[in-house]
């Protein structure tokens, strides 16, 4: 799959009326510093594109393909990526802010230093995902799977642990909720 121009997307943009892009096929397109805030992008294929400082304010990624994407300091406060898919995405100091995360697949993501306070993150799949410095404040992790997640330095006070998996977390310097009672996984509580 050849990767599209800048002037392509840009194309793309000004000739849909309306910022509905529902199953758009956009792998490996550069969206670098875009302004999509509100956009429809359901089910878009995203795979390996560039979105590094782009503004997705509130935008509708449900069930998007989002695998290997640059997100790094992309604005996505209350975006929808309820099911969606970001195996190693890069998402470095993005602002993830009351976003919907519920379901999506996050494998090995970069998240370090993200903002991901009060995000509904229930049933998510965060293993092996690099959390160092992130922001949980507040976040709904429950049934959430943290399995060898990096979370040193995070800060989880007010966070949702209820049936998530930690088994093998690095909680190294983490701000944890009240009444979490730190025991090591892999030697049997």
């Amino acid at each position: 799959m050849r990767k599209l121009s800048r002037e392509e997307v840009l194309q793309i943009l000004r000739d849909t009326a309306v910022r509905a892009f529902v199953k758009a096929d956009l792998r490996n397109a550069d969206l670098r510093g875009m302004s999509l805030p509100y956009a429809n992008l359901a089910r878009a294929l995203l795979g390996k594109a560039d979105l590094t400082g782009a503004d997705l304010e509130g935008a509708d990624l449900a069930g998007a393909q989002l695998d290997g994407a640059v997100l790094v300091e992309a604005r996505l406060v209350g975006v929808n990526l309820a099911m969606a898919h970001l195996q190693e995405a890069d998402l470095t100091k993005a602002d993830l802010t009351a976003a919907n995360l519920r379901g999506a697949n996050l494998t090995e993501a970069i998240l370090e230093g993200a903002n991901l306070s009060a995000t509904d993150l229930v049933c998510a799949d965060l293993m092996r995902a690099n959390l160092v410095g992130a922001d949980l404040s507040g976040a709904d992790l429950l049934g959430a799977n943290l399995r060898d997640v990096d979370l040193e330095g995070a800060n989880l006070k007010g966070a949702n642990l209820e049936e998530t998996n930690l088994e093998g977390a690095n909680l190294k310097g983490a701000a944890m909720p009240d009444g979490f009672e730190r025991f090591d996984h892999n030697k049997g509580g």
